[in-house]
Protein backbone atom coordinates (compact mmCIF):
# COMPACT_ATOMS: atom_id res chain seq x y z
CA UNK A 1 0.00 0.00 0.00
CA UNK A 2 1.02 3.70 -0.45
CA UNK A 3 2.70 5.84 2.31
CA UNK A 4 0.10 8.11 2.13
CA UNK A 5 -2.72 5.78 1.80
CA UNK A 6 -2.09 4.06 5.28
CA UNK A 7 -1.42 7.26 6.70
CA UNK A 8 -4.98 8.39 5.30
CA UNK A 9 -6.80 4.92 6.72
CA UNK A 10 -4.88 5.11 10.14
CA UNK A 11 -6.60 9.00 10.73
CA UNK A 12 -9.97 7.83 9.74
CA UNK A 13 -9.60 4.85 12.00
CA UNK A 14 -8.76 6.77 14.97
CA UNK A 15 -11.21 9.45 13.94
CA UNK A 16 -13.70 6.84 14.45
CA UNK A 17 -12.90 5.24 17.23
CA UNK A 18 -12.76 8.94 18.90
CA UNK A 19 -16.59 9.39 17.81
CA UNK A 20 -18.50 7.21 20.50
CA UNK A 21 -15.66 4.63 21.31
CA UNK A 22 -17.16 3.11 17.79
CA UNK A 23 -20.43 2.78 19.20
CA UNK A 24 -22.99 1.54 16.31
CA UNK A 25 -26.49 1.15 17.62
CA UNK A 26 -29.13 -0.94 15.58
CA UNK A 27 -32.59 0.45 15.32
CA UNK A 28 -35.89 -0.82 14.06
CA UNK A 29 -37.75 0.49 11.80
CA UNK A 30 -41.36 0.02 10.16
CA UNK A 31 -42.60 0.22 7.01
CA UNK A 32 -46.66 -0.25 5.56
CA UNK A 33 -47.45 -2.86 3.00
CA UNK A 34 -49.71 -2.32 0.18
CA UNK A 35 -51.31 -4.25 -2.36
CA UNK A 36 -52.98 -3.33 -6.01
CA UNK A 37 -53.45 -6.88 -6.94
CA UNK A 38 -50.78 -8.73 -7.41
CA UNK A 39 -48.05 -5.91 -7.06
CA UNK A 40 -46.41 -4.50 -3.98
CA UNK A 41 -45.56 -1.16 -2.93
CA UNK A 42 -44.05 -0.02 0.09
CA UNK A 43 -44.25 2.78 2.40
CA UNK A 44 -41.74 5.00 3.69
CA UNK A 45 -39.86 3.92 6.76
CA UNK A 46 -40.32 5.12 9.96
CA UNK A 47 -37.63 4.81 12.74
CA UNK A 48 -39.11 3.17 16.07
CA UNK A 49 -36.05 2.99 18.28
CA UNK A 50 -33.62 5.92 19.15
CA UNK A 51 -29.79 5.27 18.74
CA UNK A 52 -30.21 3.50 21.89
CA UNK A 53 -27.85 0.69 22.46
CA UNK A 54 -28.53 -2.72 19.93
CA UNK A 55 -32.40 -3.53 19.34
CA UNK A 56 -33.26 -6.67 17.90
CA UNK A 57 -35.11 -9.81 17.43
CA UNK A 58 -38.51 -7.83 17.19
CA UNK A 59 -42.03 -9.91 16.67
CA UNK A 60 -45.76 -9.01 16.66
CA UNK A 61 -48.24 -9.20 19.94
CA UNK A 62 -51.25 -11.45 18.32
CA UNK A 63 -53.27 -8.79 17.38
CA UNK A 64 -50.28 -6.68 15.83
CA UNK A 65 -50.70 -3.60 17.28
CA UNK A 66 -47.43 -3.39 19.14
CA UNK A 67 -44.05 -5.08 18.43
CA UNK A 68 -41.60 -6.54 21.66
CA UNK A 69 -38.02 -6.93 21.33
CA UNK A 70 -34.89 -7.78 22.49
CA UNK A 71 -32.95 -4.29 23.61
CA UNK A 72 -29.33 -3.58 25.56
CA UNK A 73 -29.17 0.22 26.31
CA UNK A 74 -26.67 0.08 28.89
CA UNK A 75 -22.82 -0.71 28.46
CA UNK A 76 -19.89 -2.20 29.98
CA UNK A 77 -19.24 -5.88 32.12
CA UNK A 78 -22.76 -5.69 33.68
CA UNK A 79 -24.94 -4.89 30.05
CA UNK A 80 -27.46 -7.36 29.78
CA UNK A 81 -30.57 -7.82 27.32
CA UNK A 82 -34.24 -7.00 28.33
CA UNK A 83 -37.66 -7.14 26.88
CA UNK A 84 -38.96 -3.56 25.64
CA UNK A 85 -42.26 -2.53 23.81
CA UNK A 86 -43.40 -0.27 21.05
CA UNK A 87 -47.11 0.63 20.96
CA UNK A 88 -47.26 1.05 16.90
CA UNK A 89 -50.00 3.51 17.24
CA UNK A 90 -48.30 5.99 19.47
CA UNK A 91 -44.83 4.73 19.79
CA UNK A 92 -44.69 4.64 23.19
CA UNK A 93 -41.82 2.48 24.18
CA UNK A 94 -41.95 0.28 27.78
CA UNK A 95 -39.39 -1.79 29.43
CA UNK A 96 -41.07 -4.86 30.31
CA UNK A 97 -37.92 -6.71 32.61
CA UNK A 98 -35.37 -5.30 34.82
CA UNK A 99 -33.74 -8.78 35.85
CA UNK A 100 -30.23 -9.65 36.22
CA UNK A 101 -30.42 -12.40 33.34
CA UNK A 102 -30.50 -11.59 29.35
CA UNK A 103 -33.59 -12.00 28.05
CA UNK A 104 -33.84 -12.74 24.16
CA UNK A 105 -35.93 -13.53 20.82
CA UNK A 106 -38.94 -12.37 23.10
CA UNK A 107 -42.29 -12.83 21.68
CA UNK A 108 -46.46 -12.59 23.60
CA UNK A 109 -48.24 -15.29 23.77
CA UNK A 110 -52.88 -15.35 23.65
CA UNK A 111 -52.80 -15.13 27.71
CA UNK A 112 -50.17 -11.74 27.00
CA UNK A 113 -47.80 -13.69 28.87
CA UNK A 114 -44.06 -13.61 27.30
CA UNK A 115 -41.86 -16.32 26.06
CA UNK A 116 -38.10 -15.20 25.78
CA UNK A 117 -34.63 -17.02 25.96
CA UNK A 118 -33.47 -16.45 29.52
CA UNK A 119 -29.19 -16.51 29.30
CA UNK A 120 -26.41 -15.86 32.15
CA UNK A 121 -22.74 -15.54 30.87
CA UNK A 122 -21.34 -17.45 33.18
CA UNK A 123 -23.52 -19.94 31.93
CA UNK A 124 -24.03 -19.48 28.16
CA UNK A 125 -23.90 -22.33 25.96
CA UNK A 126 -24.34 -24.85 29.26
CA UNK A 127 -27.98 -23.35 30.24
CA UNK A 128 -30.11 -21.01 28.24
CA UNK A 129 -33.37 -21.65 27.00
CA UNK A 130 -36.90 -20.21 26.36
CA UNK A 131 -38.74 -18.97 29.75
CA UNK A 132 -42.41 -17.43 30.31
CA UNK A 133 -42.83 -14.54 32.00
CA UNK A 134 -45.88 -12.91 33.37
CA UNK A 135 -47.17 -9.91 31.34
CA UNK A 136 -45.05 -7.49 34.28
CA UNK A 137 -42.60 -9.02 32.98
CA UNK A 138 -41.72 -11.60 36.05
CA UNK A 139 -39.81 -14.53 35.03
CA UNK A 140 -42.27 -17.65 35.87
CA UNK A 141 -41.02 -20.81 34.53
CA UNK A 142 -38.83 -22.88 32.00
CA UNK A 143 -40.47 -24.27 29.27
CA UNK A 144 -37.51 -26.72 28.76
CA UNK A 145 -36.55 -29.11 31.23
CA UNK A 146 -33.06 -27.65 32.30
CA UNK A 147 -30.33 -27.53 32.24
CA UNK A 148 -31.14 -26.37 28.15
CA UNK A 149 -29.32 -25.35 25.24
CA UNK A 150 -31.96 -23.29 22.79
CA UNK A 151 -30.91 -20.20 21.69
CA UNK A 152 -34.48 -19.27 19.06
CA UNK A 153 -37.59 -21.08 19.41
CA UNK A 154 -40.64 -20.52 17.55
CA UNK A 155 -43.60 -21.20 19.01
CA UNK A 156 -46.51 -23.64 17.93
CA UNK A 157 -49.68 -24.56 18.31
CA UNK A 158 -50.75 -26.85 21.35
CA UNK A 159 -47.63 -25.16 23.24
CA UNK A 160 -45.34 -26.79 21.30
CA UNK A 161 -41.89 -25.25 19.87
CA UNK A 162 -39.37 -25.56 17.08
CA UNK A 163 -36.15 -25.20 18.64
CA UNK A 164 -33.18 -23.86 17.38
CA UNK A 165 -30.49 -25.06 18.94
CA UNK A 166 -26.66 -25.00 18.70
CA UNK A 167 -24.53 -27.88 17.69
CA UNK A 168 -20.99 -28.05 16.26
CA UNK A 169 -20.41 -24.49 14.31
CA UNK A 170 -24.10 -24.40 13.28
CA UNK A 171 -27.30 -24.83 14.32
CA UNK A 172 -29.92 -27.38 14.50
CA UNK A 173 -33.63 -27.62 13.73
CA UNK A 174 -35.72 -29.69 16.73
CA UNK A 175 -39.58 -29.84 17.57
CA UNK A 176 -40.64 -30.05 21.02
CA UNK A 177 -43.66 -31.93 22.37
CA UNK A 178 -44.76 -30.00 24.79
CA UNK A 179 -46.76 -32.77 26.41
CA UNK A 180 -44.12 -35.87 26.09
CA UNK A 181 -41.56 -33.46 26.82
CA UNK A 182 -39.67 -34.91 23.54
CA UNK A 183 -37.62 -33.05 21.32
CA UNK A 184 -36.65 -34.20 18.00
CA UNK A 185 -34.24 -32.94 15.48
CA UNK A 186 -35.12 -32.23 11.72
CA UNK A 187 -32.49 -30.69 9.98
CA UNK A 188 -29.55 -29.26 10.71
CA UNK A 189 -26.85 -25.91 9.18
CA UNK A 190 -29.04 -23.57 9.76
CA UNK A 191 -28.17 -20.06 11.08
CA UNK A 192 -28.56 -18.20 14.33
CA UNK A 193 -32.50 -17.52 13.37
CA UNK A 194 -35.79 -18.78 14.70
CA UNK A 195 -38.00 -20.84 12.24
CA UNK A 196 -40.75 -18.52 10.53
CA UNK A 197 -44.41 -19.85 10.38
CA UNK A 198 -46.01 -19.53 6.71
CA UNK A 199 -49.22 -18.13 7.11
CA UNK A 200 -52.14 -20.47 6.67
CA UNK A 201 -50.08 -23.52 6.31
CA UNK A 202 -49.30 -26.22 9.26
CA UNK A 203 -45.88 -25.27 7.85
CA UNK A 204 -42.03 -23.62 9.08
CA UNK A 205 -39.78 -21.97 6.63
CA UNK A 206 -36.03 -21.49 7.49
CA UNK A 207 -32.99 -21.37 6.15
CA UNK A 208 -29.79 -24.12 5.35
CA UNK A 209 -26.51 -22.13 4.99
CA UNK A 210 -23.57 -22.78 2.25
CA UNK A 211 -21.05 -21.92 4.13
CA UNK A 212 -18.53 -22.55 1.21
CA UNK A 213 -20.06 -19.75 -1.19
CA UNK A 214 -22.89 -18.05 1.18
CA UNK A 215 -25.89 -19.27 -1.54
CA UNK A 216 -28.15 -20.54 1.08
CA UNK A 217 -31.85 -21.64 0.48
CA UNK A 218 -34.91 -21.42 2.33
CA UNK A 219 -36.09 -24.83 3.51
CA UNK A 220 -40.32 -25.66 4.54
CA UNK A 221 -40.79 -28.24 7.46
CA UNK A 222 -44.16 -29.53 7.40
CA UNK A 223 -45.47 -29.90 10.80
CA UNK A 224 -48.10 -33.17 9.90
CA UNK A 225 -45.27 -35.15 8.16
CA UNK A 226 -42.17 -33.63 8.83
CA UNK A 227 -41.16 -33.78 5.91
CA UNK A 228 -38.53 -31.00 4.43
CA UNK A 229 -37.97 -29.77 1.22
CA UNK A 230 -36.53 -26.91 -0.54
CA UNK A 231 -38.47 -23.49 -1.63
CA UNK A 232 -35.30 -21.72 -3.53
CA UNK A 233 -32.34 -19.87 -2.70
CA UNK A 234 -32.22 -16.52 -0.45
CA UNK A 235 -30.24 -13.45 -1.39
CA UNK A 236 -26.60 -14.44 -1.62
CA UNK A 237 -25.06 -13.99 1.82
CA UNK A 238 -28.35 -13.72 3.80
CA UNK A 239 -30.46 -15.53 5.94
CA UNK A 240 -33.32 -13.40 7.79
CA UNK A 241 -36.50 -13.80 5.57
CA UNK A 242 -40.30 -12.77 6.89
CA UNK A 243 -43.73 -13.77 4.93
CA UNK A 244 -46.63 -11.98 4.25
CA UNK A 245 -49.85 -13.65 5.03
CA UNK A 246 -52.23 -14.04 2.41
CA UNK A 247 -50.28 -13.30 -0.54
CA UNK A 248 -47.29 -16.15 -0.27
CA UNK A 249 -44.43 -13.84 -0.85
CA UNK A 250 -41.25 -13.86 0.88
CA UNK A 251 -39.37 -10.61 1.59
CA UNK A 252 -35.58 -10.34 1.97
CA UNK A 253 -33.15 -7.07 2.68
CA UNK A 254 -29.74 -6.97 1.03
CA UNK A 255 -28.11 -3.36 1.51
CA UNK A 256 -30.69 -0.48 0.92
CA UNK A 257 -33.00 -2.99 -1.14
CA UNK A 258 -36.17 -4.55 -0.02
CA UNK A 259 -36.43 -7.98 -2.30
CA UNK A 260 -39.75 -10.30 -2.66
CA UNK A 261 -40.34 -13.41 -4.22
CA UNK A 262 -43.39 -15.71 -4.56
CA UNK A 263 -43.37 -18.73 -2.38
CA UNK A 264 -42.77 -21.33 -5.99
CA UNK A 265 -40.39 -18.55 -8.05
CA UNK A 266 -36.83 -18.72 -7.72
CA UNK A 267 -35.74 -15.01 -8.69
CA UNK A 268 -36.06 -11.95 -5.79
CA UNK A 269 -37.62 -8.89 -7.29
CA UNK A 270 -36.59 -5.67 -6.10
CA UNK A 271 -39.81 -3.84 -4.32
CA UNK A 272 -38.03 -0.95 -2.58
CA UNK A 273 -35.00 1.05 -2.23
CA UNK A 274 -34.46 3.14 0.97
CA UNK A 275 -32.86 6.27 0.54
CA UNK A 276 -32.01 6.82 4.47
CA UNK A 277 -28.01 6.54 5.41
CA UNK A 278 -29.39 4.69 8.22
CA UNK A 279 -30.75 1.80 6.04
CA UNK A 280 -27.97 0.71 4.20
CA UNK A 281 -27.99 -2.99 5.94
CA UNK A 282 -30.93 -3.70 7.09
CA UNK A 283 -32.70 -7.12 7.42
CA UNK A 284 -36.55 -7.89 7.01
CA UNK A 285 -37.34 -9.53 10.11
CA UNK A 286 -41.50 -10.02 10.89
CA UNK A 287 -44.05 -8.68 9.12
CA UNK A 288 -47.49 -8.43 10.87
CA UNK A 289 -49.99 -10.81 11.56
CA UNK A 290 -52.00 -8.92 8.67
CA UNK A 291 -49.40 -8.44 6.48
CA UNK A 292 -49.51 -4.53 6.40
CA UNK A 293 -46.33 -3.95 8.24
CA UNK A 294 -42.79 -5.01 7.82
CA UNK A 295 -40.16 -5.02 10.91
CA UNK A 296 -37.10 -3.99 9.77
CA UNK A 297 -33.45 -4.19 11.24
CA UNK A 298 -30.36 -2.00 10.80
CA UNK A 299 -27.43 -0.76 12.38
CA UNK A 300 -26.96 3.08 12.15
CA UNK A 301 -23.89 2.96 10.40
CA UNK A 302 -23.08 0.49 7.43
CA UNK A 303 -20.20 -1.97 8.70
CA UNK A 304 -17.00 -2.12 6.68
CA UNK A 305 -17.18 -5.79 7.53
CA UNK A 306 -20.46 -6.31 6.11
CA UNK A 307 -19.21 -4.32 2.37
CA UNK A 308 -16.04 -6.41 2.31
CA UNK A 309 -18.33 -9.78 2.91
CA UNK A 310 -20.79 -9.00 0.11
CA UNK A 311 -17.93 -8.24 -2.28
CA UNK A 312 -16.18 -11.49 -1.83
CA UNK A 313 -19.67 -13.35 -2.15
CA UNK A 314 -20.52 -11.49 -5.44
CA UNK A 315 -17.44 -12.91 -6.52
CA UNK A 316 -14.27 -10.60 -6.29
CA UNK A 317 -11.26 -11.33 -4.51
CA UNK A 318 -9.35 -10.81 -1.86
CA UNK A 319 -7.19 -7.66 -3.00
CA UNK A 320 -9.46 -6.53 -4.88
CA UNK A 321 -12.09 -5.23 -1.64
CA UNK A 322 -8.69 -4.34 -0.28
CA UNK A 323 -7.76 -1.42 -2.54
CA UNK A 324 -11.03 -0.49 -2.69
CA UNK A 325 -11.06 -0.06 0.95
CA UNK A 326 -7.63 2.18 0.25
CA UNK A 327 -9.47 3.98 -2.14
CA UNK A 328 -11.89 5.24 0.08
CA UNK A 329 -9.57 6.26 2.57
CA UNK A 330 -7.70 7.93 -0.10
CA UNK A 331 -10.74 9.97 -0.79
CA UNK A 332 -12.08 10.78 2.83
CA UNK A 333 -14.45 8.55 2.49
CA UNK A 334 -14.32 5.53 4.77
CA UNK A 335 -15.40 7.46 7.64
CA UNK A 336 -19.03 6.67 6.88
CA UNK A 337 -18.61 3.18 7.57
CA UNK A 338 -17.99 1.68 11.24
CA UNK A 339 -14.59 0.21 11.32
CA UNK A 340 -14.51 -2.49 14.08
CA UNK A 341 -11.37 -4.55 13.96
CA UNK A 342 -13.07 -7.97 15.38
CA UNK A 343 -15.35 -8.51 12.21
CA UNK A 344 -13.04 -7.59 9.72
CA UNK A 345 -10.21 -9.98 11.40
CA UNK A 346 -12.97 -12.84 11.31
CA UNK A 347 -14.12 -12.53 7.65
CA UNK A 348 -10.33 -13.20 6.63
CA UNK A 349 -10.59 -15.91 9.45
CA UNK A 350 -13.14 -17.46 7.47
CA UNK A 351 -11.48 -17.13 4.45
CA UNK A 352 -8.58 -19.02 5.73
CA UNK A 353 -10.94 -21.82 6.85
CA UNK A 354 -12.68 -21.87 3.34
CA UNK A 355 -9.48 -22.43 1.90
CA UNK A 356 -8.83 -19.17 -0.01
CA UNK A 357 -5.24 -18.32 1.46
CA UNK A 358 -4.90 -15.32 -0.60
CA UNK A 359 -8.06 -13.30 0.13
CA UNK A 360 -7.21 -14.74 3.72
CA UNK A 361 -3.50 -12.62 3.39
CA UNK A 362 -5.27 -9.59 1.61
CA UNK A 363 -8.24 -9.14 4.35
CA UNK A 364 -5.27 -9.84 7.22
CA UNK A 365 -2.80 -7.39 5.40
CA UNK A 366 -5.64 -4.72 5.25
CA UNK A 367 -6.41 -5.19 9.25
CA UNK A 368 -3.04 -4.22 10.15
CA UNK A 369 -3.01 -1.56 8.10
CA UNK A 370 -6.37 -0.11 9.62
CA UNK A 371 -4.93 -1.21 13.62
CA UNK A 372 -1.30 -0.48 13.60
CA UNK A 373 -1.29 -1.00 17.19
CA UNK A 374 -3.20 -4.40 17.53
CA UNK A 375 -1.09 -7.69 18.44
CA UNK A 376 -4.20 -9.60 17.44
CA UNK A 377 -4.39 -8.09 13.69
CA UNK A 378 -0.87 -9.22 13.15
CA UNK A 379 -0.64 -12.52 14.70
CA UNK A 380 -3.45 -13.30 12.33
CA UNK A 381 -1.58 -12.03 9.22
CA UNK A 382 1.11 -14.10 10.43
CA UNK A 383 -1.19 -17.42 9.87
CA UNK A 384 -2.37 -16.27 7.28
CA UNK A 385 1.37 -15.84 6.00
CA UNK A 386 2.35 -19.31 7.46
CA UNK A 387 -0.89 -20.73 5.50
CA UNK A 388 0.30 -19.38 1.69
CA UNK A 389 4.36 -20.63 2.89
CA UNK A 390 5.65 -17.21 3.02
CA UNK A 391 7.07 -18.06 6.72
CA UNK A 392 9.85 -15.25 6.65
CA UNK A 393 6.92 -12.87 6.50
CA UNK A 394 5.04 -14.71 9.40
CA UNK A 395 7.93 -14.89 11.55
CA UNK A 396 7.90 -11.02 10.89
CA UNK A 397 4.22 -10.48 11.60
CA UNK A 398 4.61 -12.74 14.96
CA UNK A 399 7.39 -10.77 15.93
CA UNK A 400 5.66 -7.73 15.39
CA UNK A 401 2.58 -9.11 17.25
CA UNK A 402 4.78 -9.73 20.37
CA UNK A 403 6.11 -6.00 20.34
CA UNK A 404 2.42 -4.85 20.33
CA UNK A 405 1.50 -7.12 23.18
CA UNK A 406 1.78 -5.41 26.65
CA UNK A 407 0.82 -8.69 28.55
CA UNK A 408 -1.18 -6.77 30.98
CA UNK A 409 -3.29 -9.50 31.39
CA UNK A 410 -3.80 -12.86 31.78
CA UNK A 411 -5.85 -12.89 27.91
CA UNK A 412 -2.93 -10.92 26.63
CA UNK A 413 0.02 -13.52 28.24
CA UNK A 414 -2.11 -16.27 26.66
CA UNK A 415 -2.37 -14.67 23.36
CA UNK A 416 1.60 -13.76 23.57
CA UNK A 417 2.35 -17.67 24.81
CA UNK A 418 0.88 -18.79 21.57
CA UNK A 419 2.75 -16.84 19.33
CA UNK A 420 5.94 -17.88 21.28
CA UNK A 421 5.23 -21.19 20.19
CA UNK A 422 4.25 -20.74 16.43
CA UNK A 423 8.06 -18.92 16.85
CA UNK A 424 9.49 -21.97 17.85
CA UNK A 425 10.85 -20.65 21.41
CA UNK A 426 10.23 -22.20 24.77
Amino acid sequence: MRRHSIAALAAVVLSSAAAAQNQNPTNLWVVDLHWTGNRLSVGAPVKLTHDEGSNSQPSFTPDGRAIVFSSVRDSGSNARSDIYRIDLATRAETRVTHTPENENSPTVNDRGEYVAVRWQPATLFKEFGPWVYAADGTPKHGVLRAPDTTGYYTPLPNGDYALTRPKAKTFTLALFDAKSGAIVDVDSGLPALPAVRIPGERALSYVRIDTATAHHVIRRLDLITRKTSTLGPTLVGRTAHAWIAGHQTILMAKGSTLYARMAHDTAWHAVATFDNPELRAASAYVVSPKGDKLILTSPKRLALATVLRDSLEAGHGGAEVAAMTVAWGDAGTLGDLELAEGPISALGDERLQKRHPDDALAIHTLATTLFPRSYRAFARLGDAQRATGDSAAAIASYTKALANNPRSTDAERAAAAAVEKKLGRP
